[in-house]
């Protein structure tokens, strides 16, 4: 009950403070001004990082000459202190990329040499490393995810709600009083900041945040046993701001630009131009990092191995969602002239070697042969059979990818994806059982079921197939929602269903500025007649056209050839209802034109 006034207090406070920091701000002229790279259209304050601080602060305070808790992490605290202070001093003198690394290096280092250290690999040189990397990694990740109203805020939030959540679950009373203090002083100030905000929170408080809460997510050692729980709780606190991180820094650099820089080209701002509207956006984004956050939290209360398989699934959804999102135009994607060292690098990498859509395929052969497993040994999995599972599955990655390349799955366009490419998933995944039975068989000493080898198949196949059909489905959504306004749309006609009519509903559906919707085909086919073509009906013949208008009035009708317009001339009776009722033709025209 006394830990509650933490984030009482904070939100109290947070309430309080902000809006006197923010007439203050206006006052003194302290305000973030638009500009070319930012989303914002209004100067608005940006001192709600000092209330978030202080609201923190006087939570903390308050609270511990209450409680008075045992184990404050006193080199936590400090490093957050020194963080907001650099924040402070970014706002309103505008620091240096440099400067800024620095100063994220010296609040780091107190966590690192008087805190703790994330305990994953045997040397101590590395965890060292590592835990810098995080650190530092984390507060900038959040830092550019303050990019819209709401926003860096929101998920601040949920952040801080899921870690004291888990320390709630693992009784560390002295992390809990501080991560609900934050989540208190950031839920205040979303009051103000939710869109459209009337303030915003600066680099003080999103550093800060940033710092407060990737120190916080490695401040207790889980009490799994399991590496997964290691790093797999913050990472999938975490997993929203990271993924944003790395697309914007990959399309940056494929752009020639550095990552460094403001923009309008994070995961936000793409899912504005997919379609959805700010506060949308927003509360998309609030869901993803909610559901990643609960499979983080619930990680070691889950059984271990449904949590091997929510995780991969929950990374190949997001990891897709985040590919595709980057093929959206927010910005010019012109590479430079001439590309440095790491353009060119990172250009290779994504461009002809394929290394994003095998390492992604890596996620999808592990969950693959990871259900495969499951459903052959249930829960009643012994030693044996996990032995032959670990130690088989080196046999199954080589195999899948021998497979995939021998069928050219790296040879394809997802955005263009289709029935025709079945055939050759379904070889790809043949292939890599097959392949996984006979070297399993030559290789082990025990007989290797063949099972798991069939269902690894078949989940190989599906995986294949909805991860390559997933950009071509976003894609059909992406044009739904950029139809124009329902009195600018004109319904039309195809006459002819035929591979030229679907030709044309094809086309017409993929240009959504062409304002067409489609009612219904013409055709002279009785057996035709009353069926439907992706999900356009067949109305009728020419010689029924007067009633199929007063049924589906249309604007229009669209004749996909010159023999079908040469029908449809022979019809006078049909030319000349079209005449009357104000109904237009129009022939649409694939054509090869001779230039050289």
């Amino acid at each position: 009950m006394v830990l509650c006034l933490s984030f009482g207090i904070a939100l109290a406070a947070s309430l309080v403070f902000i809006p006197v920091l923010r007439k203050l701000s206006l006052h003194l002229g302290l305000i973030d001004t638009p500009k070319a790279d930012r989303w914002h259209k209004r100067p608005t304050p940006k001192i709600g990082g000092i209330g978030m601080f202080a609201a923190y602060v006087l939570a903390l305070l308050a609270t511990m000459a209450v409680a008075a808790p045992r184990n404050i992490p006193w080199a936590l605290l400090g490093g957050s202190v020194l963080i907001f202070a650099l924040g402070v001093v970014d706002d309103y003198k505008t620091l240096s990329p440099a400067a800024k690394l620095v100063g994220q290096i010296v609040a780091a280092s107190l966590v690192v040499f008087f805190g703790r250290n994330l305990q994953f690999f045997s040397l101590e040189i590395f965890n060292v490393t590592f835990t810098f990397v995080w650190l530092i990694g984390i507060t900038n990740a959040i830092n550019l995810l303050d990019n819209m109203d709401g926003l860096a805020g929101g998920m601040a939030l949920i952040a801080a709600s899921m870690l004291s959540l888990m320390f709630w679950q693992i009784e560390a009373w002295n992390l809990l009083l501080i991560s609900l203090a934050l989540a208190g002083s950031a839920l205040g100030f979303l009051f103000y900041n939710f869109p459209p905000a009337s303030v915003f929170m600066g680099d003080s408080g999103s550093l800060f945040l940033g710092f407060t809460l990737a120190a916080l997510s490695i401040a207790e050692a889980p009490r799994a046993s399991n590496l997964l729980a290691v790093l797999g709780v913050p990472t999938l606190i975490f997993l929203l701001p990271i993924l944003d991180t790395t697309m914007v820094t990959v399309t940056r650099i494929l752009r020639g630009q550095s990552p460094a820089q403001g923009g309008r080209d994070h995961t936000s701002h793409r899912l504005i131009a997919f379609g959805l509207s700010e506060r949308q956006t927003v509360l998309a984004l609030y869901g993803v990092a909610l559901a990643s956050g609960i499979i983080g939290t619930l990680l070691e209360s889950l059984d271990y191995n449904i949590s091997l398989l929510l995780i991969p699934v929950l990374l190949i959804i997001l990891t897709l969602l985040t590919a595709y999102l980057a093929r959206i135009k927010v910005v010019e994607r012109s590479v430079p002239a001439h590309p440095g060292r790491i353009t060119r690098l990172v250009i290779g990498l994504t461009g002809r070697g394929r290394i994003l859509e095998i390492a992604l395929d890596f996620l999808i052969i592990s969950v693959a042969y990871y259900l495969a497993f499951w459903l052959y040994l249930g829960f009643d999995a012994d030693v044996l059979g996990l032995e032959i599972f670990v130690h088989a599955l080196p046999l199954a990655f080589a195999g899948a990818y021998a497979a995939f390349f021998f069928f050219g799955i790296y040879t394809r366009v997802w955005q263009y994806v289709g029935l025709h490419d079945l055939p050759r998933f379904f070889g790809a995944a043949l292939g890599a059982g097959i392949l996984l039975g006979i070297s399993a068989r030559l290789l082990f000493s025990e007989p290797y079921p063949l099972s798991p080898v069939f269902l690894f198949g078949i989940f190989l196949f599906l995986g294949l197939a909805a991860s390559r059909a997933s950009f071509r489905l976003l894609d059909q959504a992406y044009v739904h929602r950029h139809v124009p306004p329902a009195d600018q749309i004109a319904t039309v006609l195809i006459f002819g269903a035929d591979n030229r009519g679907v030709l044309a509903l094809e086309w017409l559906g993929s240009q959504p500025e062409t304002a067409f919707r489609v009612v219904g085909f013409l055709d002279s086919d009785p057996f035709k007649h009353g069926r439907q073509i992706q999900g356009v009906p067949v109305l009728g013949g020419l010689d029924k056209l007067e009633s199929i208008l007063d049924r589906h009035p249309a604007q229009g009708i669209i004749i996909p050839s010159e023999p079908l317009r040469e029908n449809f001339q022979k019809s006078a009776n049909s030319v000349e209802i079209c005449r009357k009722r104000g109904v237009w033709l129009k022939q649409m025209e694939i054509r090869l034109d001779e230039i050289l």
